[in-house]
C-alpha cells in the first residue's frame, strides 16, 4: 500500500505541475494577444500629417492640404480625377484658371459660380501655386 501511495503522489505531482505549466503558457499567450491587438489598433490610427509650408493638416484620404477652400476642392476636383494630378501640377492663378477653362471646354466640367471658382482658384494658387 505504501508503494501505491508513493506512485499516486508522484502521479498527482506531475499532473499538478502540468496544469500549472499549461496555465502559465495560456496566460502568457493571452498577454501577447493583448499586446498584438493594442499594436494593431495603434497602427490603424492614421498619423496626422502637417504641410510644412502652410502648417495645415493634410487630409489622409485625398492628401490635399486642409486649408481655406479645401471642402470646395474635395467636392469639385476629387470626383473627376486622381488627387495626385492636382497636387503635382503647379501654376499661378492664371495657369489654374486656364486649366479649369480647358476642362470646361474639352472635358465637360460644369461652370462654377463666381464665388466657387474664386474659392477654388485661391486654394490652388495658395497651396499648389508656383
Amino acid at each position: 500500500m505504501n508503494k501505491f501511495v508513493k506512485i499516486l503522489a508522484q502521479f498527482l505531482f506531475v499532473i499538478i505541475l502540468d496544469v500549472l505549466v499549461v496555465g502559465w503558457i495560456y496566460i502568457e499567450s493571452e498577454k501577447w494577444e493583448g499586446i498584438k491587438a493594442a499594436a494593431a489598433a495603434e497602427a490603424a490610427i492614421p498619423e496626422v500629417q502637417i504641410d510644412a509650408r502652410s502648417g495645415f493638416e493634410i487630409d489622409p484620404q485625398t492628401k490635399f492640404i486642409m486649408g481655406n477652400g479645401f471642402p470646395a476642392i474635395r467636392r469639385e476636383c476629387v470626383k473627376c480625377h486622381p488627387t495626385q494630378m492636382v497636387r503635382s501640377f503647379r501654376a499661378d492663378r492664371a495657369g489654374w484658371l486656364d486649366a479649369i477653362r480647358w476642362m470646361q471646354a474639352e472635358k465637360g466640367l460644369k461652370n462654377f459660380s463666381e464665388k466657387t471658382e474664386n474659392t477654388i482658384l485661391t486654394y490652388l494658387e495658395t497651396y499648389y501655386g508656383k
